[in-house]
Order: C-alpha cells, then sequence, then structure tokens
C-alpha cells in the first residue's frame, strides 16, 4: 500500500509491504510451468523453434546443449500455442508488461534481498508511465542522481543474483538450499563444492576467494 503525503498535489513518500493482497497470487498463477519453461533467448509468437545456424560446426558437448534447448523450445512454444488455442485469459495475462508482477514480487522480498531490485521496478514504472497505460503524471519521481546510484547498486545486484540462479540451477534447488528426498545429499554437497572452487577460479583477478565465497548461497 502507498502512503500518500496530502497537500495541492498527492505524493508518494512510504511503500508499505503488501504482498498480502490477493492480486499476488493472480500474478504468481499467470507464467510457464516449470517443467516447461523456455529457455534464455526463447522468442514467443509464431517463429518455429530452430537449431543455432552454426550447429554443424559445434563440438559434441556443443551439439548436445544445443539439442537440449531446442526440444525445450519446441516443448514451450507447444505450450504456448496451445493457451492461446484453449485458455485465452492465461495467455492474456502471461503477456502483460512483465514489471507489473516484479512489482509485487519484490516487494515480498526486500527483507531478504534488499530495496534495490524492488527500486528497479519503480524506476522503469516511473520511466514509462504513459506507455504502460497510465494517465497524468507517475506519483514518484527520481532524479537523474538518484537513477545513476541506483544503477551501479542494481549492476552488483544482478551480479550477486546471477550467482544465486547458477547455484540452484545446477545443484537442482532453491535460496533455501532445499534438496529432493530422491537424491543424494551428499552428491549435491560435493557438486557444490565444485562448483563453488569453479567459481573461485573464475572470479580470480576481479574478486578475492574470499568476496567468491561471500557471494556464492551455499557453504563450501
Amino acid at each position: 500500500m502507498f502512503l500518500l503525503r496530502l497537500a495541492r498535489t498527492q505524493k508518494i513518500v512510504s511503500l508499505i509491504d503488501f504482498q498480502s493482497l490477493s492480486v499476488l497470487p493472480l500474478f504468481l498463477q499467470a507464467q510457464w510451468p516449470v517443467f516447461l519453461k523456455p529457455p534464455q533467448n526463447y522468442t514467443k509468437g509464431l517463429v518455429q523453434p530452430k537449431l543455432p545456424g552454426d550447429f554443424d560446426e559445434l563440438d559434441e558437448e556443443g551439439k548436445a546443449a544445443a539439442l537440449q534447448e531446442w526440444s525445450q523450445s519446441k516443448l514451450a512454444k507447444a505450450y504456448e500455442v496451445a493457451t492461446v488455442l484453449e485458455n485465452g485469459v492465461a495467455h492474456n495475462a502471461m503477456n502483460i508488461p512483465r514489471v507489473f508482477r516484479e512489482l509485487f514480487i519484490r516487494c515480498g522480498e526486500v527483507s531478504e534481498v534488499g530495496v534495490v531490485p524492488l527500486r528497479e521496478c519503480l524506476i522503469e514504472i516511473f520511466r514509462n508511465w504513459s506507455s504502460l497505460g497510465f494517465t497524468g503524471q507517475c506519483p514518484y519521481s527520481f532524479s537523474n542522481e538518484e537513477i545513476t546510484t541506483h544503477e551501479h547498486q542494481f549492476a552488483e545486484y544482478q551480479a550477486w543474483d546471477e550467482v544465486q540462479q547458477l547455484a540452484q540451477e545446477c545443484l537442482d534447488t532453491d535460496a533455501e538450499g532445499w534438496i529432493a528426498p530422491q537424491l543424494d545429499i551428499e552428491e549435491k554437497r560435493r557438486q557444490n563444492r565444485e562448483l563453488l572452487s569453479l567459481y573461485i577460479k573464475r572470479m580470480a583477478g576481479e574478486k578475492s576467494p574470499d568476496e567468491a565465497r561471500a557471494m556464492w548461497p551455499f557453504p563450501g
């Protein structure tokens, strides 16, 4: 919920976490099923997924990765087309501007990851107020200096978040470190140590080993 300062023009002076509102579950339902989530470079619309143009020149590992992404894209495309034909409401909900969904999610994450990703959403709305379909003026604003400072902070957050997502995806876990009962916990711990070691080597020259460990989400 927004707190407004009553004056000649209303101005937002504070923001209270409203994650408990009923709108958030509606946003969370309008998304790709986890097992059909498209790859990062997936193109929406009536575009047939294809293998990369240099597929024949890739090594065996590269071809395997390309085939996996191609298969994932085809499954996602089948789901996307079926949703258009069978559930237009869900398709429309999935294609609303991303920032609206992000806003509600980021409000609920402030206590865990800080205010930077939420501020990114607010700045995006501020910059695109009219193109997002709103009338009048945005009830809050950011100065150029504030935006510049934020951009540096957001770049640092993105670097941190990429590490979190990488670890979670490779270890088949979540932010809490939960492992499915059917998986070998000792094997996952071994993989975690190996991934952390690779990450420390990769960041050599940019971050010290201690700084790299501090960014890694799980103890090694």
